[in-house]
């Protein structure tokens, strides 16, 4: 069964686009940025950075930070890394930097991609190095409200998971990668007005994680039925939310409004010759053996293939595997209507 595909409006997905597109007017600009600039006054919402040309770059304001989307909770920053449009600014860019990667065609985008919900539809991945991930990409929309990362949850904070993940992933050591962006006058900018110094590794991990942090998922078909408007979903998703509620159990693990329970579960996948431990592998905990972290359904039409293996291809695989499991079975009509409101669970 094909999965229907939508386009998604997460918070600041659009920053890129908005930074090419309120680039200063100039004879010569890069990235949105003149370089040949005046000097702002003093006070002025721009950074202002001598390079070694004496010329003067003054970036455009950043875009303000969108509100949270409606069905989601506000999106939490840590105190050490408050998330701030500059900051927010500087990682929409440094997603999209292929300049990251040992083979400099790589960047976070290229598995995260935005237009998949930002996972990937490839079941496995290769790293910078060509070499297959052992894991399917998960999607980093709504990540902000998770504490643990990785399927097997091994690593937190963000910060830090993103700076382990940009080296294996990556293959590039994100201090040396770090240093030759900071002494490009664009990115030099970037970090200067974000942070009021030249960039580094937790620098740069921290504007990603604050970009990351703006993937907000929300305001689906769902959301606003919820909200009280009785012509957003159809009488398909209605009978399917009550199946995904009660007759199916969905809930129990898929909890709105994160549709998560952000737990570990082992769902009885079939195993290879060299099986996946999940979560043991970090807990040592040996009722870990096979557990790996409970997906969000928010987006989930549009990030298949599913599983920590990415071994389903359709929706219908997945509830095909759940049945198998002991899930009680549904008619063709049922499984219609469980499908239908999983798609209103889509943001739009």
């Amino acid at each position: 069964m094909a999965v229907r595909k939508r386009s998604i409006v997460a918070l600041a997905v659009i920053t890129p686009l908005v930074l090419a597109a309120q680039g200063c007017k100039s004879k010569d600009t890069k990235n949105g940025v003149s370089e040949v600039a005046r000097v702002p006054a003093k006070g002025e919402d721009a950074a202002v950075v001598d390079v070694a040309d004496a010329a003067t770059l003054v970036l455009p304001a950043a875009p303000p930070l969108a509100r949270t989307p409606l069905g989601l909770p506000a999106s939490p920053s840590p105190d050490y890394n408050p998330t701030t449009a500059e900051k927010v600014a500087l990682g929409a860019l440094l997603f999209r930097e292929t300049a990251l990667s040992s083979s400099g065609e790589m960047s976070c985008a290229s598995c995260h991609e935005p237009s998949h919900n930002f996972s990937s539809d490839a079941p496995f991945n290769k790293t910078a190095a060509g070499t297959h991930n052992q894991r399917h990409t998960p999607t980093l929309s709504n990540v902000a409200y998770h504490q643990e990362f990785y399927w097997d949850g091994r690593t937190k904070p963000l910060e830090a998971h993103i700076i382990g993940h940009w080296q294996g992933q990556l293959g590039l050591s994100p201090a040396e990668a770090t240093a030759s962006l900071a002494l490009k006058p664009t990115y030099r900018a970037h970090f200067q007005r974000a942070f009021r110094s030249d960039g580094d590794k937790d620098r740069a991990a921290e504007a990603l994680a604050s970009y990351v942090r703006t993937l907000l998922g929300g305001n689906s078909a769902w959301d606003r039925y919820e909200a009280g408007d009785a012509s957003a979903v159809s009488a398909m998703a209605i009978a399917g939310a009550a199946i995904f509620n009660q007759r199916a159990g969905c809930a129990t693990c898929h909890a709105p409004p994160l549709y998560t329970d952000l737990e570990y579960h082992n769902l009885g996948l079939p195993q290879s010759d060299a099986p996946d431990v999940g979560r043991e592998g970090h807990t040592q905990v040996l009722t870990d053996r096979g557990s790996f972290k409970t997906p969000s359904l928010r987006g989930v039409s549009q990030s298949a293939p599913y599983f920590h293996n990415g071994s389903a291809s359709t929706l219908l695989q997945v509830l095909e595997h759940k049945e198998s499991q002991g899930s009680p079975r549904l008619s063709t009509k049922e499984r219609s209507q469980l499908l239908a409101f999983l798609d209103a669970l889509t943001s739009e």
